[in-house]
This record gives structure tokens, sequence and C-alpha cells, in this order.
């Protein structure tokens, strides 16, 4: 037997409300995904044994950390543990919608590397109008990895998420930069909306002034790297 097409790689780390959310999410992703295993990367979550019997629902690999490493390292764990063709890197607060992974799939041609969703979530996706199929980002855009599709010979030729980044915060960007450097294009999926819960995580961990500092930090991460 072959590998599935799609890993679906989700970092978790959360207890309450985010143990809910993290539920709703792999629930979805079940009910509305095929040909697929899920690579769930557990950040020593306090409430980890409440989500256990839904992954272990799932065609899964299980990989737990005994500490919160973070968005960056644990989608790299994930990244390392990749066999598919199509690799999707999720939040865990998002909800997966019938037909998703086949749209994603759909936009990844030529030499398109990377294809996202429209979003519920105040964001540029979020606020760009729907349309038919995809459409072909300009060279100076972006991606937000809440929910993203890659081609595995582009993640072999881009590498890993920047670990410089630590917990999250402009390691998306970087990325697709990386990509756009060599010669891949980036696609938005105008006629796929996946619904997300925006920085659940974030917001249960830090304050909002901690996010900003954050975002700062992260953008002159950036800058430094991409601009000298």
């Amino acid at each position: 037997m072959g590998f599935p097409r799609y890993d679906l790689i989700v970092p978790h780390y959360g207890a309450g409300a985010l143990t809910i959310l993290s539920r709703r999410c792999l629930e979805t992703i079940r009910r509305y995904s095929r040909n697929y295993r899920l690579i769930f990367v557990d950040n020593g979550s306090p409430e980890f044994s409440a989500l256990e019997p839904e992954i272990r629902r799932h065609p899964h690999l299980l990989i737990r950390n005994t500490d919160n490493v973070g968005f960056v390292r644990a989608v790299n764990q994930g990244l390392y543990s990749s066999l598919a063709e199509r690799i999707v890197i999720l939040n865990n607060d998002v909800e997966a919608v019938p037909e998703w992974l086949d749209r994603l799939d759909a936009a990844l041609v030529g030499n398109i590397g990377l294809a996202g969703p429209r979003t519920t979530a105040r964001s540029w996706q979020g606020r760009c109008p729907a349309g038919r199929g995809a459409v072909v980002l300009p060279r100076t855009a972006m991606l937000a990895f809440f929910c993203v599709m890659i081609r595995r010979d582009v993640a072999h030729k881009v590498g890993y998420l920047d670990q410089r980044f630590g917990v999250g915060f402009g390691d998306d960007d970087d990325y697709c930069y990386r990509a756009h450097q060599l010669g891949y294009r980036l696609a938005l999926v105008r006629d796929l909306v996946i619904p997300h819960h925006h920085r659940s995580t974030f917001r249960a961990l830090y304050t909002d002034r901690q996010i900003q500092r954050m975002q700062h930090a992260a953008l002159g991460k950036y800058r430094a790297k991409h601009r000298g």
C-alpha cells in the first residue's frame, strides 16, 4: 500500500475552550477528509487525554512533546515526519469543510507551490472577495499558515520553517518569501472558506500587549534576514 496523498500537520497546545475548538477541528477533518494522515503534534497540553480518543479515530501519527515548544518547532516536527505528496499545515482552531482538500490540491499546478483558502478571520484572506477557483497572488503576497497546502517537492526545496521566529509570527511570511525566491508562486482558492477562530492559542497564553511585542519582534527578524 502507498502513502496517503495528504499529511495534515496540526500542532496543539491548550486547555478549556481550546480543547473544545481542537476537538471540533479534528471532528471536521474526519468528516470531510479522505486519503489523509493526521500528524498531531501535542506540545504538552494539560488536557491531552480529552483529545486522544478522537485522534485515534483518524489514520494518524502522534507526536508528544513534554513542553510547549511552540508552533514553529511543532510544525517542523511534522514536516520531518511527513511522507505525503501534499502537506497541509493547520491551526488547531480551524474547521474543515466539504471538498477542502480537493480544492486546495486543484490549485497546485505549474509553478504554484502553495495554496490557501479564504477565511472568516479578520485578515486579508478574510477580506478577499469570493470568486471561482484559484487566483495566483503577486510575488509580494503571503499566505497565512492557519491553513496552507504545500507540494512535497516545494517543501523539500524550501525546507523547514525558520525557528528563529520562535513560537510563531513571521514564520509564514518568511516561508512564502523563500518559496518566491526559488521561483514558486502562491495561490488563493477564492471559492473555499475555512472558518478560523483567529489566534485562540496566543490569546490564551499572552496578553494583547505581549502579542503586539511579539509581532514587532518578528517583523524585525524578518527585515534583518531578508533586507539586511
